[in-house]
């Protein structure tokens, strides 16, 4: 065989690789700097002649229906136009590839061969019609050509089906490459993402011995490489079509095409039904609704509405409606559909319960051990909170029905049953996986989320049999959500009888405290009967806004008389109340006069705790920085910052009355298992606490909060401590957490277990212990 037919050969296989990428919406980095690429399909079946065919002729169609036909034809022109003589430099990034015994033949000018060849498949590149294309397959020279390449390479019988399934093979890697290493593509020298997607997709075909042409082309290339001859090949074709005047406008125009012909629409249905939201994709690459205008089309419904997002939605007045919902991309139509959208009070969507989430986690467990096994766990106990957490929030807000301004939300008893009797089983499923790492899962609630309602009186309804199966899962509670406002009720309150909780939410009275929140009321009932206090506290987040100037770490909630902290995050602050009331967050900031001696190492941490009401001063302006902490103050400090209050808590100490002022913190930080006593009986109220107990009530009220306790690498730290044998062995456990942890600290190699702390040490622990991350 000659070199001009083995090069020949070699480029229009090489070439026919890009021309199936034409439709793809990957012309310009420009673009895909905007493209959220996800799920992208990863496997493709391969693709016959006819199907290829097929594919243009519907792109064609498509090319036509937009009007934008001619800057494809103006490019075609373009490339016609092209001359050997004074445009051979196109072929210069391919041709320094070219093997020098190639290069070095003159009685052959192979430069122009390549020159020639890329011209043609140019044409074909930006050809919708298969007159072309049917000249390659049907030409002679091309299939006597590929049965001597066959012969020479050792390859078995080459047909122009053996080209198409490489063109396959490459466009099914170049939407993987797009999926997976999109970041890269855009980082290329090129500039351009088609053509660095068609040197990256190339690179890894060549590498697959399985398809004829690769093997043709590994045995062509000699020494290059496979990414310097993808390189080669993809610049090349780039100066034979993108680089040209037209090239943009058509690549946009094929694009656009590829898109109205070979999209597709998928649709999610939500709110009863009343909302549906549109989507389309390519190739299984979703195009972000940023990218697409979505509208709809004159006539329809009234009551039906279509938002730039492909949201199209019922009025709540309506029960059903039609529209015709299109969507526009760069300013063309590339879709639409005539849609109905009914209301159903039966319907909520539930979101699938994931599958195999595990994988071969299990075997991998079983079989580590040490450090590694505990990674595993840690990674088991991840992917199932992923997974209940992908289907743990239930969507209500199509149930809200609003009369005379007041919003009633139903929640679906079987929808509760369906999501919860799934988060038990991916819950076993962790169990069968790792024995014992469902106890590290933290409390596991089913979400109500009514999202934005146009009320300010909201009560959600949730029937026995949907609070029994919550029960039934073994999940902690409920979660009521709305207005950017949420309360977490622990089950247990709702005794598997029929819940009714209610807010409200109003302007706050004025007051010389600055308020940052709206003031909010709470209502709760158990199968009709009111209930005002819990065993077990209910969290409770507050939207607020910040004005300029305010300092969120001294936000506080705020009954009207008493401030009960509460920790900021991202524009909400979260409490736990073991009652109702009136709440409203303010910002709390609390001057005391004889702090200043202490100023720079406690002077934050005492205006923080006191602004949360967790510290108080013994007089007014004067806390008393010095003064010891008694064992009922150091108790009343951690059950307020730490949210332990618990009006129904009980004590049986001896020492502590009904009435005394400590005696609800004793009895909440009793009851949570933070202090005992110092004899069987009595509690020692006004003992001064010494740090090594101090110590040990920090390390038990994080456990009760945050579930952590001391480990192996916690009791080493005792080891710096030269007075560690002097720690009661009931209470090493305890202050080696807290020494390791950084909540108290030793001086000079001491711990000092039975010396007392000041009031200004102890606001410090207590601080240390409020912003604790675990």
């Amino acid at each position: 065989m000659t070199f001009k037919k083995k090069l020949a050969v070699t480029t229009i296989a090489a070439s026919l690789v890009t021309g199936s990428l034409a439709g793809l919406p990957l012309s310009s980095k420009g673009l895909a700097e905007q493209l959220g690429f996800a799920n992208v399909a990863s496997a493709a079946t391969a693709t016959t002649y006819d199907q290829f065919i097929d594919r243009l002729e519907a792109i064609h169609d498509a090319l036509l229906l937009g009007e934008d036909a001619q800057s494809v034809r103006d490019l075609r022109s373009e490339i016609a136009a092209l001359n050997y003589a004074d445009d051979n430099a196109a072929i210069d990034p391919l041709w320094v590839y070219v093997p020098d015994a190639v290069k070095g033949n003159h009685d052959v000018d192979f430069k122009g061969v390549l020159f020639n060849t890329f011209q043609a498949l140019g044409t074909v590149m930006y050809s919708t019609r298969n007159d072309e294309i049917d000249a390659i397959r049907s030409d002679a020279d091309l299939k006597a050509a590929l049965v001597e390449l066959a012969e020479v390479t050792g390859t078995e019988k080459l047909t122009v089906s053996d080209l198409l399934a490489f063109v396959d093979a490459v466009e099914t890697e170049a939407v993987d490459q797009v999926n997976t290493n999109l970041a890269d593509l855009l980082l290329d020298d090129s500039h351009s993402l088609a053509t660095a997607l068609i040197k990256a997709s190339v690179k890894e075909v060549l590498a697959d011995d399985t398809l004829k042409v690769s093997n043709v082309l590994n045995w062509f290339k000699g020494s290059t490489t496979n990414e310097q001859l993808s390189e080669g090949l993809a610049a090349t074709l780039d100066n034979f079509t993108t680089a040209l005047p037209s090239g943009k406008a058509a690549t946009k125009a094929l694009l656009i095409a590829g898109i109205r012909a070979e999209a597709v629409s998928s649709v999610a249905t939500t709110d009863s039904g009343r909302t549906q939201t549109y989507s389309l994709a390519l190739k299984g690459i979703t195009i972000p609704s940023s990218l697409l205008a979505w509208s709809k089309v004159s006539g329809g419904s009234a009551d039906v509405t279509v938002e730039s997002n492909g949201v199209v939605k019922l009025a709540n007045t309506a029960t059903s409606g039609t529209a015709t919902v299109q969507a526009r991309f760069l300013n063309k139509v590339v879709f639409e559909k005539a849609v109905t959208v009914s209301y159903s009070s039966d319907y909520v969507f539930i979101p699938s319960a994931p599958s195999n989430i595990f994988g071969d986690l299990k075997n991998r467990i079983a079989n580590a051990t040490g450090a590694e096994k505990d990674k595993l766990i840690k990674e088991a106990i991840a992917k199932a909170l992923e997974a209940i957490n992908a289907i743990s929030t239930i969507d209500v807000s199509g149930s809200v029905v609003i009369v005379d301004g007041k919003a009633t939300v139903t929640v679906n008893s079987g929808t509760v049953s369906k999501v919860a009797s799934d988060i038990a089983a991916i819950i076993a499923a962790l169990k069968d996986v790792a024995p014992g790492a469902e106890k590290q899962l933290p409390n596991i609630n089913v979400t109500f989320q009514a999202g934005k309602v146009e009320s300010k009186d909201i009560t959600f309804n949730v029937d026995a049999d949907g609070v029994k199966s919550v029960t039934a899962a073994g999940l902690y509670g409920t979660k009521f959500a709305v207005n950017g406002f949420s309360a977490n009720l622990p089950v247990s309150q709702a005794k598997n009888g029929k819940v009714g909780f209610n807010v409200k939410n109003s302007t706050p009275a004025a007051n010389t405290l600055k308020a940052v929140s709206d003031s909010y009321d709470f209502n709760l009932s158990v199968d009709g009967a009111a209930v005002h206090q819990f065993s077990q506290p209910v969290e409770i987040s507050i939207p607020v806004t910040l004005p300029a100037g305010v300092d969120k770490d001294l936000l506080s909630v705020y009954d009207g008389t008493t401030f009960f902290g509460g920790v900021y995050n991202n524009g909400v602050i979260t409490e736990n109340r073991d009652h109702f009331s009136s709440y409203v967050v303010v910002e709390n900031k609390v001057a005391f006069k004889d702090i200043s001696k202490v100023k720079a190492w406690a002077g934050r941490q005492i205006e923080v705790m006191a602004a949360k009401g967790a510290i108080q001063g013994r007089a007014k302006g004067a806390f008393v920085p010095n003064g010891e902490v008694t064992r009922a103050e150091f108790a009343k400090m951690l059950v307020q910052a730490l949210d332990l209050d618990n009006v129904l808590a009980k004590e049986g100490f001896s020492d502590v009355n009904a009435t005394d002022w400590f005696a609800p913190y004793v009895a909440a930080a009793s009851e949570a298992g933070i202090i005992k006593g110092r004899t069987a009986t009595s509690f020692a109220p006004k003992a001064t606490i010494t740090r090594a107990e101090m110590a040990v009530m920090v390390a038990r009220a994080l456990e009760a909060t945050k579930g952590v306790k001391a480990s192996a690498d916690d009791l080493k730290a005792l080891d710096a401590f030269k007075d560690a044998s002097a720690i009661n062995a009931s209470l090493k456990d305890g202050v080696a957490f807290a020494a390791n942890n950084g909540l108290v600290v030793g001086d000079k190699g001491k711990f000092n277990p039975n010396a007392t702390a000041t009031r200004a040490q102890a606001a410090v622990i207590i601080y240390r212990a409020f912003n604790f991350k675990g």
